[in-house]
């Protein structure tokens, strides 16, 4: 940007850099180029009357701004030894595909079950004590005054134990569902297959009021029948979670009591729902248990945890003396074979023995009778001569 005329052109000097930069409509502070600080406007033709505000270095070209020292030689050292092949750097540990395999909610939420699940159990315990414990105070209460502050504990546990199981049942029935699903579709993917079923049916289907009586149980007897391709034994596996089947009926059918229950009145309805109330929450606390166990027995765990352990059985390893006994036999396989092939070619020079004597005989024979005939040589003309005779 040219300046206008009549007027000499300013500019700011850099203080780190020494840079002019031109004085645009309004002077600046920092450098553009090195980010020091511009001093104030100077005029080109003009130069600044008094003392300036700045100095001029002159510096080569090929001269650095800091003092280079000495450079120091350092002693030359031993050449390093090792006593094995350095493994720095020659590691190539091959990606393990399950660890950064994509995972999705559903195995997000499966992860998280068994968790849920024995948060659950212990909540429905806790549950089951504080009616009991409750209908404790009611029989107490008969005959003798309560003091509030037992009242208060005892309502406080209820409370806790109830709202407590609820929240963290449903997020058990939630996770467990994906859990179920998970399991699946290893199960399919062991056999080659695929699953049949849509996510969202069997979510909907595990988790509806009525119908999750149903068809958990059959889902997971199809994952126990796919493992048996593999596994045949799975007896056991069948028998747990029929034992869960039956538990889990049970209370879903004890919570439908208990709402009904509830419309009742009376006193003595509200003490014998407190003992109802008890028992639902003791039955759920028992299915949430097995729950847990069908869950660890598919993936081959027990309750606690552990492995399964297969059964098995003791076999007696062969010693040496029967092993050798063993060889020595399959040693004298070849003689044995050499032995009965030569046994047929006697047999067949037995059996040509007799021919061979009777065509002997034979021979014999005849040449007697030709001996016989030779000596007695009018006997051809006698019967020439009765021939004739006769005629």
């Amino acid at each position: 940007m040219s300046a206008p005329q009549g007027r000499a052109q300013a500019f700011q000097v850099c203080a780190r850099c020494s840079t002019r930069w031109a004085v645009g409509a309004r002077p600046g502070t920092w450098c553009p180029r090195c980010h020091g600080v511009l001093l104030s406007p100077v005029s080109a033709r003009a130069p600044a009357q008094g003392r300036r505000n700045f100095r001029w270095v002159a510096r080569p070209a090929s001269s650095n701004r800091t003092a280079v020292g000495p450079t120091r030689v350092a002693a030359p050292t031993p050449t390093p030894r090792y006593d094995s092949t350095p493994t720095w750097g020659l590691r190539d540990t091959p990606r393990d595909p399950a660890a950064h395999a994509p995972t999705g909610r559903v195995e997000q939420y499966a992860a998280n079950a068994q968790t849920f699940v024995w948060i659950t159990a212990l909540l429905l315990g806790l549950a089951a004590f504080a009616e009991l414990f409750r209908y404790g105070i009611l029989l107490y209460n008969r005959t003798r005054l309560l003091s509030p502050i037992t009242l208060a504990i005892s309502d406080a546990l209820v409370y806790f134990a109830q709202v407590g199981a609820l929240i963290v049942g449903l997020l058990a029935l939630i996770t467990s569902s994906c859990w179920l699903i998970r399991q699946r579709r290893l199960a399919y993917a062991s056999v080659g297959a695929t699953e049949p079923r849509s996510v969202r049916w069997m979510l909907l289907l595990s988790m509806l009021p009525l119908v999750r009586i149903v068809m958990p149980g059959v889902y997971l007897t199809e994952v126990v029948r796919l493992r048996s391709e593999s596994d045949g034994d799975v007896y056991r596996e069948l028998t747990l979670i029929r034992i869960w089947w039956a538990v889990w009926a049970t209370s879903n059918a004890l919570v439908v009591v208990q709402v009904l229950w509830s419309f009742r009145n009376t006193l003595q309805a509200r003490a014998d729902g407190v003992l109802l109330a008890a028992l639902v929450a003791l039955v759920a606390a028992v299915s949430a248990v097995l729950t847990l166990a069908v869950m660890r027995r598919l993936e081959g765990r027990t309750l606690r945890g552990s492995a399964v352990s297969r059964p098995t059985r003791w076999v007696i390893a062969p010693s040496v003396e029967r092993k050798t006994e063993q060889t020595e036999p399959a040693q004298t396989e070849p003689a044995r074979t050499e032995t009965a092939q030569t046994e047929p070619a006697r047999t067949e020079t037995a059996q040509t023995e007799p021919a061979r004597t009777e065509t002997a005989q034979t021979e014999t024979v005849q040449t007697e009778n030709e001996q016989a005939d030779a000596a007695r040589p009018d006997s051809g003309s006698e019967k020439d001569d009765r021939a004739v005779t006769v005629s």
